[in-house]
């Protein structure tokens, strides 16, 4: 059992749902209508005490559906009061058992029946990581549940975690779970996607959106709502901010420190916006973000580990140093 939220014509409903089979496949049934609001669906009869309403209770045994007042509270902790919450959060779930190891034979059904979109999708939310490595290498553990529920209470389950999402880390989100890194030969398509020829990453989007849709949704002539939502997350925002640039330059430095050291010296203005292509002008009215993004720009082409030249890529660097002290003030 599961709360869905839907939304259709700007009007936000929730409704009370169950995993269910119909042959052969899995599917879903309404078990209530919880309106705009499932906290209306809590009674306090006083102190920190509360309880689901007794009616939604008596809906639900009714109608044949499987559950427990633990789960049925479960359901509706986001939408118990605050204070409420706070006070009795602390002894919440205390007496649960962490449940028994996986047999082998448990493992390689959960593996088997769990599609690859949904374990890269689990395995971002719970480690960030863009680089998931082999996808057979992925703990079985962490798809526990998936084979047991629909296609509904898989995607309404990933809507509430895709939710801590930060808005700078959505566009990388959907970069990695649709794999897009596997169109791609250049060492940086796991860790600086923006470094890529973004309107073949567009394209390859698009062509694994559509693929993935079909297989889900069994429909080639639309997206599905579920789907849509990935489209907005990925051509209405940027990618994160990684530190691989700065990890390579500080790499190099090292590697060099020894037995090449590398004096940094002040250069002139006039030499360090040549090297940076711009004029006197342009820097005056130029924010450190936009130079840090010219110089990010600029690495990529000049480092040695991407087929640079050693000297090119320490001229960059004084560059950069002195024209970061003309913008130094500036956000």
């Amino acid at each position: 059992m599961y709360i869905a939220v839907t939304s259709k014509k700007r009007e936000t409903r929730f409704f009370l749902r169950e995993s269910c089979k119909t042959g052969d496949r899995l599917t879903h049934r309404d078990l209530a209508d919880l309106g705009n609001n499932p906290g209306s669906f809590i009674k306090y009869p006083g102190g920190n005490a509360f309880y689901v309403d007794e009616e939604l209770e008596d809906r639900l045994n009714k109608v044949g559906a499987n559950f427990d007042d633990d789960h049925l509270e479960d359901l509706f902790w986001p939408w118990i009061r605050p204070d409420v919450r706070r006070a009795v959060e602390t002894f919440k779930g205390r007496s649960q058992n962490s449940g028994s190891t996986l047999t082998t034979a448990q493992k390689e059904q959960i593996t088997s029946s769990v599609i690859p979109f949904d374990k890269r999708r689990v395995h971002y939310l719970k480690f960030a990581a863009m680089d998931q490595g082999p996808i057979e290498n992925m703990p079985p553990s962490l798809f526990l549940h998936l084979p047991d529920q629909c296609r509904d209470e898989i995607e309404q389950n990933f809507i509430r975690q895709e939710i801590a999402l930060k808005p700078r880390e959505l566009k990388s989100y959907v970069y990695t779970v649709f794999d897009l890194q596997s169109y791609f030969r250049s060492f940086m398509a796991k860790e600086m996607p923006h470094a890529l020829d973004q309107k073949k990453v567009d394209e390859y989007f698009i062509k694994e959106l559509c693929r993935i849709n079909q297989k889900l949704f069994k429909t080639n002539t639309h997206l599905d709502d579920y789907m849509i939502r990935y489209a907005i997350m990925f051509f209405d925002h940027q990618y994160a901010d990684t530190r691989l640039l700065d990890q390579m330059a500080n790499a190099f430095m090292n590697r060099h420190r020894f037995y090449q050291p590398v004096k940094e010296k002040s250069i002139p203005i006039r030499v360090a916006c040549k090297a940076f292509n711009i004029s006197r002008k342009e820097l005056k009215t130029m924010t450190k973000k936009q130079l840090t993004r010219i110089y990010r720009k600029l690495a990529r082409q000049v480092h040695p580990d991407t087929g640079g030249s050693n000297d090119r890529f320490v001229e960059l660097n004084n560059a950069y140093k002195t024209l970061q002290e003309k913008t130094g003030s500036k956000n």
